[in-house]
């Protein structure tokens, strides 16, 4: 797991979204903080050729490893973090 990418988002004041793909896969994940709460990520499950959303979770920001580790024991794997745009 990209540890240094889940421990720079134990950060309170780190604004950043993660991209997980897998191989093959018709779904993509992304991990975003929720910017009326900074204890909490909101985790998009969604299609990657329509962006539709297939399913959506709430999470604590203290769970993020626990939830990034179950996708990637799933076959994803961090694209890259992405700076989220302020404006």
């Amino acid at each position: 797991m990209k540890t240094e990418v889940v421990q720079q988002l134990h950060n309170k004041a780190e604004k950043k979204v993660i991209l997980m793909r897998k191989i093959h896969s018709p779904h993509e994940v992304v991990f975003s903080p929720d910017p009326a709460d900074n204890h909490f990520f909101n985790v998009v499950l969604r299609r990657v050729k329509t962006g539709a959303e297939v399913t959506t979770h709430y999470i604590l920001r203290a769970d993020l490893a626990q939830w990034i580790g179950v996708y990637q024991r799933d076959g994803f794997e961090i694209v890259e973090p992405i700076s989220e745009k302020n404006g």
